[in-house]
């Protein structure tokens, strides 16, 4: 079993990341087609393309690798009609952004995802210029220019461009081995009079009220995402000993996470304060709620197996194996000629080369954090 574990690691992280350069020449010939084309309909063709990537990488984690994802909380309503949100998740595995999938694709929003990211991803090849094209803002932690986030929030104002805004305010992953920046978090919270959170960093609203305030009036609700996952596989974290370390990238593949869960909270807009300070006590507030959450699912887990019983309305996601699977025939009928002809095999590693190389010399000149 643990050889066919790492046989399907290995084959799914391949075609993952390979077909970045067939997915980059998709993607530019339609960025060339239109060009004199206004702006909203290149992002309907550029939101399918992204879309399209996305349901192959769901293949493989909803599918190919067996995880059950749970909804719970007011999940249903959300999923009944598509909106524009800002999305506030907690951070804890390198996973998180594909758990955005699994939420919007419930609404058929899953092209729409927008993520505000930290700038070091802009190294990932031909990706991280992908990102920025699709409406993705980069930010420099310790270094934030509000006025860049601002030009870049200005595209997505308009009307004819759905998004769904993605925010993970503890700016990076609550990892239960790293007690420095844990404790750190927490003098924070006592520094500033605030409560101490047990199973989240201490949250930053700055970037959120940003968005927030360009955008308040394209946004129909804010998404308050709480994610469990379970699996002991992983082990007890060395700093607080009340956390599993959550399952990574990796994990997933080698099939250690047998379900997620999803709490979704949904937050109408006339709920949302319009004041700078009383929003950022207002997100506070939040996490103080995912905390309690995240407390009932670990004290779950430990008495039922990582089930968190005490999260309401649960039910399982409804997004099947067939709705993926034309993802992962199509890029594969892309592939198969590029990898298997002279031509086709040259076309891919200029792509890879000469697109990388052109991505990064772009990002630097433009500075777009």
């Amino acid at each position: 079993m643990k050889i066919f574990r790492y046989v399907r690691y290995v084959i799914s992280t391949v075609i993952m990341l390979g077909v970045a350069p067939e997915f980059i020449l998709i993607w530019g010939i339609w960025k060339g087609m239109s060009l004199v084309l206004p702006a909203w309909i290149y992002q309907i063709g550029d939101d399918f393309c992204y879309g399209t990537y996305q349901k192959l990488v769901l293949f493989f984690f909803n599918h190919c690798n067996g995880v059950k994802v749970y909804f719970y909380g007011d999940a249903q309503e959300a999923f009944r009609k598509k909106e524009t949100v800002l999305y506030l998740g907690n951070h804890q595995s390198t996973v998180d952004w594909i758990l955005t999938n699994m939420v919007a694709v419930e609404q058929g929003s899953i092209g729409h995802l927008r993520f505000v990211m930290k700038h070091e991803l802009q190294m990932i090849p031909l990706y991280g210029f992908y990102f920025h094209q699709h409406g993705c803002i980069y930010v420099k932690r310790g270094h934030f220019q509000p006025a860049k986030m601002l030009q870049s929030l200005k595209y997505l104002r308009n009307p004819k461009i759905p998004s769904w805004v993605v925010i993970f305010p503890e700016g990076t992953r609550y990892n239960p081995d790293d007690g420095k920046r844990i404790t750190k978090s927490r003098e924070v919270a006592r520094e500033n009079s605030i409560q101490v959170l047990d199973f989240h960093l201490t949250p930053r609203s700055r970037g959120a009220w940003l968005v927030l305030e360009t955008m308040r009036e394209r946004f129909e609700a804010v998404y308050d995402i709480t994610v469990g996952y379970s699996g002991n596989e992983c082990g007890k974290g060395s700093f607080d000993t009340d956390r599993n370390k959550t399952p990574q990238l990796k994990d997933f593949l080698l099939g250690r996470c047998k379900s997620v869960h999803i709490h979704v909270n949904r937050i109408p807009m006339s709920s949302v304060p319009a004041d700078e300070e009383k929003f950022q006590q207002w997100m506070h507030q939040i996490f103080i709620k995912k905390d309690k959450l995240m407390k009932q699912f670990y004290n779950s887990c430990e008495q039922e197996g990582n089930e968190p019983l005490t999260w309401p309305n649960k039910h399982l996601q409804r997004v099947g194996f067939w709705q993926t699977l034309p993802s992962f025939l199509f890029f594969g009928a892309v592939t198969v000629p590029l990898l298997l002809t002279k031509v086709g095999h040259s076309i891919y590693l200029k792509t890879l080369f000469y697109g990388t190389l052109g991505g990064y010399l772009w990002l630097a000149i433009s500075s777009v954090c």
